[in-house]
């Protein structure tokens, strides 16, 4: 029937015929189905190079059953022998599938000849034998199996199976018995416990698997295996098996933490609180505790707690007036004994109230130098100085990463550079890359103002797998927001960011990062604005609070309201908002980010603009001048990135100064850098810049041309509502002054109304728009 079907030899469809008739019995009108089956998977499939079917023999073999093929051979079950069902039985407790290991050493505990049995039901069609492993054809087979057991012979087969694994897992090498002897015992539950002794065995195991667990990055599974290693502890474990309870009720709260899962965190939390024998004991669940309310809306909370835990192990913070500067020049004189090699070289950190104390002291740094950022230098300090005259600690090189932010942000970005690249060699000599995360993250912020900005953005997906390999949520959502910031200043494609921003901020909702999500949000809705989608981000209502208290996250909020403000080119709204970012931007981040070079450029572009429109012209432009500076600072250690916005800045200025030679000179200076350095959107700023400029000395041709160059660029960029933005405002703007008084977009094709260079570019401008506006509303035509 199959080389009928096919019209091929018998000879050449052999081997498939022996698989369908394996899986079907031969029945005729399964034969069909499963055939059908096969070619929509793709495993059945014409080839016209060889002009006939071909197919896939080992994938055909281990593909599931159709459903109603699978329930017509379920039925031949019962018509098999005792000894070949209890084998399926046995079989169906371990899912889908089993190991053929697993399989030879529970035959030699229940003293049965499972594999004969086994083998007999493969021929029967019921499993299929590949890759050393026993699989039911279909799930239904394995549901009927399972169902032929008493629900307490389940139970109490399932204890058995683990107990009878458990021996074994301890010398396996890869760790797959031991998850699988955990998986069988918690299937059992804690009632299949016959023997009290067992509790603490079977509580243990399930530790070991959780472990195992956090190794591979599974969080959820890890949580799961030590939730369910404490649901067999009996009453009086934490007076009977103190050290294993602490030590699942910390790895737990661990997990629940990174899960997000802040109710579990509370209650672990207040275990551990209650039978914890000392204060060093409860320092661990403190510590994640600290962690989950850093990032929900309490983080000045978080702080305080941090402060007064650290207080107790002796390390005093509070208290200390000296200035950043001035502390961060104290550790460069500290450093300055010391080498690079004598630092890398320095011996571990073995003190454990030192080495409790430092991952306390790291978790500060980044809340505090969000709200309290003039304090946050001497953590930094802190940090340093314990890891060379105690040794080094997997915290050590935050250290050094923040030290090299902050010697950036102060101007001496070769320096700050120099330690940010010392970071990264430290966290190959401490034992432990858990800190990479934030290493990557902070120290990528510093790189992007040497390296190309575009060339950054993939180190901060590599930040986010390093801190999420050690369940850091944390820096894994800092270097994801630090990522879509990056998306934005750096020109990538609107939907492309649009699409990311989403994806974060999904991570964060289901994390509990409230601050970071809010922080998010702002981003996101500056984005639905360019795009021109009239979508909002879902705030949630914890944000007020977030925004009321956190003057990082009410920076965020008023810079990119004064961005969208002056990309739509509102005067009254722009004007508005830099003055309330400016007002709280003084007490904010003590690291450098790249933001702050894009805030920088904003700034000045926005202070230029409002000098020209406003009473207070000469304050402005003094604001607008310290802008410039800074960019032309930055521009000296990477041209690439920050060139193109000096030369614009100093267009600007030339501008108000009615210095319009110059002017002009930095004009096109600004567009040829963007081009050449594949800024697009700042390649569509300047020309909409350039082209105001032209427009002011009443050259229209050349405004009408940069316009256009503009209007192509924002489209190219995907801001299809600028696009929009800008169209009207040319159509106002270049059709009454002709003489026409007329507005309406088909008007505009009328050639009499217009000198001719206007009527092509207005013509062009508005075939574009229709098509950029068709493009908007169906992105994937």
């Amino acid at each position: 029937m199959v080389s009928e079907t096919l019209r091929l030899s018998p000879r050449l469809t052999r081997s498939l015929s022996g698989v369908i008739y394996h899986k079907t019995k031969g029945n005729p009108l399964f034969v069909s189905q499963l055939m059908l089956s096969l070619s929509k998977e793709g495993l059945l499939r014409p080839s016209l190079s060889r002009r006939r079917w071909e197919w896939d023999k080992e994938k055909i073999q281990s593909q599931k059953l159709p459903d109603d093929v699978a329930m017509f051979i379920t039925g031949s079950i019962q018509a098999l022998s005792d000894d070949v069902k209890s084998a399926i039985c046995v079989l169906s407790c371990f899912g889908a599938a089993a190991e053929f290991t697993v399989i030879k050493t529970l035959e030699g505990a229940l003293n049965k000849n499972l594999v004969d049995n086994l083998d007999v039901a493969v021929r029967e069609g019921l499993l299929d034998k590949a890759d050393d492993k026993y699989r039911f054809s279909h799930d239904r087979i394995q549901e009927a199996a399972y169902n032929m057991m008493e629900m307490l012979d389940r139970c109490h087969l399932h204890f058995f199976y683990g107990m009878t694994l458990a021996p074994p897992a301890d010398v396996d090498t890869d760790d797959s018995l031991l998850l699988i002897a955990a998986n069988q015992l918690n299937l059992a539950g804690p009632e299949a416990v016959q023997d009290k002794s067992q509790n603490a065995i079977v509580a243990d195991l399930n530790l070991r698997a959780g472990k195992k667990a956090m190794e591979m990055s599974d969080f959820v599974a890890a949580y799961s295996y030590f939730d369910n290693g404490i649901s067999f502890l009996r009453k009086k474990h934490w007076k009977e098996h103190y050290a294993l309870s602490l030590e699942l009720f910390d790895l737990a709260a661990k997990c629940a933490h990174t899960n997000g899962d802040t109710l579990s965190l509370q209650l672990l939390y207040e275990q551990v609180l209650t039978y914890g024998r000392t204060f060093e004991d409860k320092l661990n669940v403190m510590y994640f505790s600290t962690c989950a309310l850093a990032f929900s809306s309490r983080l000045p909370e978080s702080i305080e707690k941090g402060l007064d835990i650290l207080s107790k192990l002796g390390f005093e913070l509070r208290g200390d007036e000296s200035s950043m500067k001035a502390c961060v020049q104290e550790t460069k004189s500290f450093l300055s004994g010391y080498t690079d090699n004598d630092i890398l070289n320095t011996r571990r950190m073995t003190d454990p109230t030192t080495i409790i104390a430092m991952k306390f002291l790291g978790k500060m740094e980044l809340g505090m130098t969000q709200i309290m950022p003039k304090s946050i230098a001497r953590v930094t300090q802190r940090i340093i100085q314990l890891s060379l005259l105690h040794g080094m600690s997997p915290v050590s090189p935050i250290g050094f990463v923040h030290l090299g932010s902050f010697i950036a942000k102060f101007g001496d970005i070769s320096g700050g550079y120099h330690y940010v690249k010392l970071a990264r060699s430290l966290l190959d000599k401490v034992g432990s890359r858990e800190s990479a995360g934030e290493v990557i993250c902070i120290g990528t912020q510093v790189v992007s103002y040497v390296e190309p900005l575009q060339a950054a953005l993939e180190y901060h997906d590599e930040g986010f797998t390093a801190a999420m390999a050690y369940g850091d949520v944390i820096q894994a959502a800092l270097n994801h927001i630090q990522l879509c910031i990056s998306y934005v200043f750096a020109g990538v494609n609107l939907q492309t960011t649009q699409e990311k921003c989403a994806k974060v901020i999904k991570f964060m909702e289901d994390k509990r990062l409230v601050i970071f999500m809010t922080q998010m949000q702002y981003i996101q809705h500056s984005v639905f604005k360019l795009i021109g989608t009239d979508e909002e981000p879902k705030y949630v209502a914890e944000g007020q609070n977030v925004l009321a208290t956190n003057n990082s996250v009410k920076t965020t909020y008023y810079y990119q309201k004064a961005f969208i403000s002056f990309t739509f080119r509102s005067y009254d709204g722009t004007k508005e908002n830099i003055g309330k970012y400016l007002a709280c931007i003084g007490n904010t981040w003590a690291n450098l980010f790249i933001n702050h070079a894009f805030h920088a450029f904003y700034i000045g572009l926005i202070s230029f603009w409002l000098a020209r429109k406003s009473k207070d012209g000469q304050h402005w432009i003094e604001r607008g001048k310290s802008s410039k500076l800074a960019l032309k600072k930055w521009a000296e250690s990477s041209s690439w990135t920050f060139e193109n916005k000096w030369f614009l800045l100093e267009a600007e200025e030339s501008f108000c100064n009615n210095n319009y030679d110059a002017a002009k000179t930095y004009y096109d200076k600004a567009i040829s850098s963007a081009k050449d350095h594949k800024f697009i959107n700042e390649e569509a700023l300047a020309c909409e810049l350039a082209a105001y400029f032209h427009l002011e000395l009443g050259q229209k041709d050349k405004a009408l041309e940069l316009f256009l160059l503009a209007h192509e660029k924002y489209h190219e960029w995907g801001a299809f509502g600028k696009c929009t933005s800008l169209y009207e405002f040319v159509v106002s703007n270049f059709s009454s002054p002709i003489g026409t008084g007329l507005t309406d977009t088909d008007n505009m094709r009328q050639e009499i109304a217009f000198p001719n260079l206007e009527v092509g570019l207005l013509s062009s401008l508005d075939d574009a728009l229709r098509r950029h506006t068709d493009m908007a509303s169906d992105p994937v035509g």
